[in-house]
């Protein structure tokens, strides 16, 4: 059995790859995640706009910190299907953005090689959230030397300090668990891009209301010293 971990990029059906949809074309099943209210979520709208007939399956991947539990749900929902996937070739597991960065996939990945040891996995990059946001922005986000550093929104405000102190230019991913962000990102240029790569949603914010109003799941902030 093989399964494929595949960034399908930011959540425009136009922004998937060919690796990804050539993949998931051949796959046996395509698994894709949801959220609690098991409405269709981003990875899957986008597989389905181009594979509308492919078999898929839902997992729930639950929004908690707490990793044992987390894992187990995982794993129980798979065992609960294990009928409906046990007989595939192949997997196909779609993550928005890229496979590698920040991806549900990995909990995935460890709950099946419990089950099935041997599964061989195959990964795909994506386009990654900042690079669409910097182009959505029409802003290089480094140049020469300069650092780049990637930053969860959920790290302690202490960590996020250490790591701009060092960097040029900073993505902070899931920026609505900032808390008083106007002063934690004192000293850079701020902008906010909501929605990146979906036309009737997307946003671009500058300077001060970048850092306001902060209530979107799907952005991202770009920060840029001086």
């Amino acid at each position: 059995m093989k399964i494929f971990i595949a960034g399908i990029g930011p959540g425009s059906t136009e922004l998937i790859t060919l690796s990804a949809l050539n993949a998931a074309s051949v796959s046996d099943i395509i698994i894709v995640p949801r959220s609690k209210n098991s409405t269709q979520g981003l990875a899957e709208k986008v597989i389905a706009h181009h594979l509308p007939d492919k078999k898929y399956l839902s997992i729930t991947f639950p929004m908690i910190f707490d990793a044992e539990e987390r894992d187990s749900l995982i794993l129980s929902q798979l065992e609960a299907m294990r009928s409906e996937w046990q007989g595939a070739d192949i997997i196909f597991f779609p993550v928005i953005g890229d496979a590698m960065l920040y991806s549900t996939g990995k909990y995935l990945l460890d709950a099946f090689r419990l089950l099935v040891p041997d599964i061989e996995a195959e990964f795909i990059p994506g386009i990654s959230a900042h690079s669409l946001a910097a182009s959505c922005a029409k802003r290089f986000l480094v140049m020469n030397d300069e650092i780049l550093t990637i930053i969860p929104g959920t790290a302690k405000a202490e960590h996020i300090r250490r790591a701009l102190e060092a960097c040029n230019c900073a993505a902070i991913y899931k920026p609505t668990a900032l808390i008083n962000p106007q002063e934690l990102l004192r000293g850079f240029r701020a902008v906010r891009i909501d929605y990146a790569g979906i036309p009737e949603l997307e946003r671009v914010i500058d300077g001060e209301e970048a850092l306001s109003y902060i209530h979107g799941y799907l952005s991202i902030i770009l920060l840029w010293r001086g």
